[in-house]
């Protein structure tokens, strides 16, 4: 009875290390992978450059609002999971929306020091 009291804790042990390990390595090949979300790089294209200045302006603006998110949640205890969970893929995209409206402006040579 006790060798299987004993056969139990090990395979439960064992079945805890693991999982432990997998989570491990999932969190640690987590990441920042800026630009690569699913954008449409000529989104942008065939807007009047009012639209795309836009669109940027917007974006950068909520770039801005999500990287204080992001880096509040960081300071705290834990707070990466929350940022990585709430925050990160939406910052992705983001920045890849802006990357793709500064690529339309160039391309149809807007002007963007104006605002």
């Amino acid at each position: 009875m006790a060798d299987r009291r004993a056969d139990r804790f090990k395979f439960a042990a064992r079945g805890c290390a693991a999982v432990l390990a997998a989570l491990c390595c999932a969190c640690a090949s987590v990441g920042d992978p800026v630009g690569f979300t699913i954008v449409a790089q000529d989104r942008y294209d065939f807007l009047p450059c009012a639209e795309i200045i836009a669109n940027r302006n917007g974006n950068i603006a909520r770039e801005k609002q999500l990287a204080e998110l992001a880096a509040k949640a960081d300071a705290s205890p834990g707070g990466f999971i929350v940022s990585y969970a709430a925050y990160r893929s939406e910052l992705t995209q983001t920045r890849t929306l802006i990357a793709a409206a500064d690529r339309a402006a160039r391309k149809n040579n807007c002007d963007l020091s104006k605002k």
